[in-house]
């Protein structure tokens, strides 16, 4: 009784007063008030709460009688619970319509608003915040070319989450690095991490400068002439023209540059193609490999899309032509 008397709110005096009129059975508010000690006003303000609730009513010559509890309670509990179900209902209708209001906001952003300049400059301190805008007003692919591993926004752990975000959610992001990045130890071990996660690389020789394309939001170009270990200050380009300038650049960039370069591919993965090329099955290829078969699969579905095929022997012409395998 404690229990549902403390899920209806009731004070600790009116709970008092409630449990001495079940046991009391019909008696008038003096009888009450005197046999707990009480003043009659405190009695009555008490009482005054339990005739809110219904749970006792006024008999002949002013004596106070309860109704049987498990009625009067299951009344109150409820319409608690109906209410608590009204409510429930309210936040899954708003938790649903998120996504709405998101769509609404990105269309907002990219089709209304005031005029805003044609390129703005912003502090490194606070790129994190614009990449991530700029990702959630935009859709389509992500285009990125980057000069170094040295430095850039690429390397802000927030800006590595949202990337991890948004290409396991399925988007696309196609990145261009420079050759040199092959030599470096660590980067074998990023570079499969981020095609493992769904990022489609290529390789040229030269890299001009570091860009990245946010569908038609904008494109973020860096701000520093020299490369600094630190993310550096980045320049927002609106304009549209400029926007069409970089995308028709990053797909000429891409066009030029390669999956792999002379020899240039993991060993994992030349070792995979030369199983292939051998007759292996994938279940095979993944024991010799020490893979998983989806790893495997995911690799070589990896390689034929970076060599714009469609079937593995189309995969092993590609390959044999560009001197990868003996």
């Amino acid at each position: 009784m404690n229990r549902k008397l403390s899920a209806l709110q009731l004070t600790a005096q009116t709970q008092v007063l409630y449990r001495h009129i079940l046991r009391r059975g019909p008696a008038t508010i003096e009888e009450h008030a005197g046999e707990l000690g009480w003043t009659l006003s405190k009695a009555a303000r008490q009482l005054a709460e339990l005739e809110r609730l219904r749970l006792i009513h006024l008999g002949e010559g002013s004596a106070i009688s309860a109704d049987d509890p498990r009625q009067a309670l299951g009344r109150l509990l409820d319409d608690e619970e109906a209410e608590l179900t009204e409510r429930r209902q309210g936040l899954i209708d708003v938790r649903l319509a998120i996504e709405t209001y998101e769509a609404d906001f990105r269309q907002g952003m990219q089709e209304s608003g005031p005029p805003v300049s044609p390129w703005e400059r912003i502090p490194a301190a606070e790129v994190s915040a614009v990449i991530e805008r700029l990702i959630r007003a935009s859709d389509g692919p992500l285009l990125q070319v980057t000069s170094t591993l040295a430095g850039g926004p690429g390397h802000l752990e927030s800006v590595k989450r949202l990337r991890a975000q948004v290409m396991a959610s399925g988007r696309q992001q196609r990145s261009v690095f420079p050759l040199s990045v092959l030599a470096d130890p660590d980067w074998r071990r990023l570079a499969e991490t981020r095609a493992e996660a769904g990022e489609r690389q290529r390789y040229l020789e030269d890299v001009p400068l570091d860009f990245l394309v946010f569908g038609d939001s904008g494109v973020l170009l860096s701000d520093d002439e020299e490369p600094v270990v630190q993310a550096p200050d980045m320049l927002l380009v609106r304009a549209p023209n400029m926007q069409r300038m970089f995308g028709a650049l990053f797909e000429e960039l891409w066009r030029r540059a390669d999956p792999v370069h002379d020899g240039g591919a993991a060993k994992a993965d030349l070792r995979l193609l030369e199983l292939l090329a051998l007759g292996f099955k994938d279940e095979a290829i993944a024991r010799h490999l020490g893979l998983g078969l989806r790893t495997v699969r995911r690799r070589v579905s990896a390689m034929m899309d970076e060599h714009g095929v469609e079937t593995r022997f189309q995969l092993g012409l590609a390959v044999s032509r560009r001197g990868l395998l003996e």
